[in-house]
C-alpha cells in the first residue's frame, strides 16, 4: 500500500529512521506481506519496526492489527461517540509535555470507577486506540514505551466482565506497535487476587513479569505526583487536560485515522468478535428485550394451549 506517511496518520517520523539494519527489517517484513497478499502502510510498518525490532516479532501483531481494524469497523464509528468515552474520564494522560515515568516511559492513567458494560468492548476499544495512536503520531511512545497506572480501588466481582477486559487486553497487547513498559494496579481490594488469577489466563508471560501491585504511596517511585491525574492522588488538572486532548484526537481522527482505517480493511468481508456479549451495549440490551418478550410470548402461548386443553377435558368429564 504504497502512501505518503502524511495521506496515512500525518507522522513521517519513524520513516525517517528506516536505514540500515531498520531498513532490512522493513523490506522483509513488505516480502513476507506480499507472500501473503497482505497490503499495510509504510507508516505502520515502520512502527513495527521500531518497536519489534525483527521481521518474525512483527509479522503476527501485524496481521492482529489488520484483524482487530476489520473487527472495529471504523467507518461506523462517529467521533461522538468516542467523544462521549472520553469525557467520562476513564483515560488520562498529559499531552505535551507527557507524563514520562522515571524508566522514560510515557504514562497513560486508567480509572476503574466505570462499569465497562455500559460502553461496551466496541467503544472502550475504539476510544484506547484512538488515543494511542494519537500518542504514536505526535510523541516517541514506539521507542519510548507506555507505561499503564490503574485506580484499582473500585474493582470488584461484580463489575468484571471477562469477555470485555481479555479483549480490551488482546487488542493492545502483541498488536499495537508499542513496547509495554510496565503496568501499575494502585491500591486494589483484596478480591483483585481472585480477579488477576482469572485474568492471568489471557495476560502474555511478557506482560505479566511488567506488571506490580502498588500503594499510592509506592506509585510516587514510578511516575511524578505532579503529571498524575486526581483519581491517583495527583495534581493534574484532568478537565482543561481533557478539552486539550479532544480538540488534537477529532482533528486526527476524522482527517487520518477514520479514513485510514477504513481503507485499510476496504472491499474485505466484516469480520465479527469472538465474544459478542457486551460488543454493543444497544445491540446487547435489544438482544434481551427481543429475547425477553420472545420467552413471555412463547409462555403465554404455552398457558392458553393449557387453559384451552384444561377445558377441552372438563367439557369431556362433564358429558361423561
Amino acid at each position: 500500500m504504497e502512501r505518503s506517511a502524511d495521506a496515512w496518520i500525518g507522522n513521517g517520523a519513524a520513516l525517517d529512521l528506516m536505514v540500515g539494519d531498520k531498513a532490512e527489517v522493513r523490506d522483509e517484513i513488505k516480502k513476507r506481506l506480499a507472500e501473503q497478499n497482505v497490503q499495510m502502510p509504510d507508516e505502520l510498518i515502520a512502527w513495527y519496526v521500531l518497536s519489534k525490532k525483527t521481521a518474525d516479532a512483527a509479522m503476527d501483531p501485524i496481521l492482529a492489527y489488520k484483524r482487530w481494524t476489520n473487527i472495529l469497523d471504523f467507518a461506523t464509528m462517529p467521533w461522538s461517540s468516542i467523544e462521549a468515552q472520553f469525557r467520562k474520564g476513564n483515560l488520562v494522560s498529559p499531552l505535551s509535555p507527557f507524563a514520562e515515568g522515571k524508566d522514560g516511559s510515557i504514562f497513560l492513567f486508567i480509572n476503574t470507577k466505570l462499569d465497562p458494560a455500559d460502553s461496551g468492548t466496541r467503544l472502550l476499544i475504539a476510544t484506547q486506540w484512538v488515543l494511542l495512536h494519537t500518542l504514536l503520531s505526535i510523541s516517541d511512545v514506539t521507542t519510548r514505551g507506555i507505561s499503564t497506572c490503574i485506580s484499582a480501588k473500585h474493582v470488584s466481582l461484580s463489575r468484571f466482565y471477562p469477555s470485555i477486559q481479555k479483549d480490551v487486553m488482546n487488542s493492545v497487547q502483541s498488536v499495537l506497535p508499542l513496547r509495554i513498559k510496565g503496568g501499575y494496579f494502585a491500591n486494589p481490594p483484596m478480591v483483585f487476587n481472585v480477579i488477576w488469577k482469572i485474568a492471568s489466563f489471557w495476560i502474555s508471560e511478557k506482560t505479566a513479569s511488567r506488571l506490580r501491585v502498588v500503594s499510592i504511596a509506592e506509585l510516587d517511585e514510578y511516575v511524578d505526583r505532579s503529571v498524575r491525574p486526581p483519581f491517583l492522588k495527583g495534581d493534574l488538572d484532568v478537565e482543561n487536560l481533557r478539552e486539550e486532548w479532544l480538540a488534537v484526537m477529532k482533528d486526527l481522527y476524522e482527517t487520518k485515522l477514520q479514513p485510514a482505517w477504513t481503507e485499510l480493511v476496504k472491499g474485505e468481508e466484516r469480520i465479527l468478535p469472538d465474544n459478542m456479549d457486551y460488543w454493543n451495549p444497544r445491540e446487547h440490551k435489544d438482544h434481551h428485550h427481543h429475547k425477553e418478550h420472545k420467552d413471555k410470548e412463547h409462555k403465554k402461548d404455552k398457558k392458553d394451549k393449557k387453559d384451552k386443553k384444561d377445558k377441552k377435558d372438563k367439557k369431556e368429564k362433564e358429558h361423561h
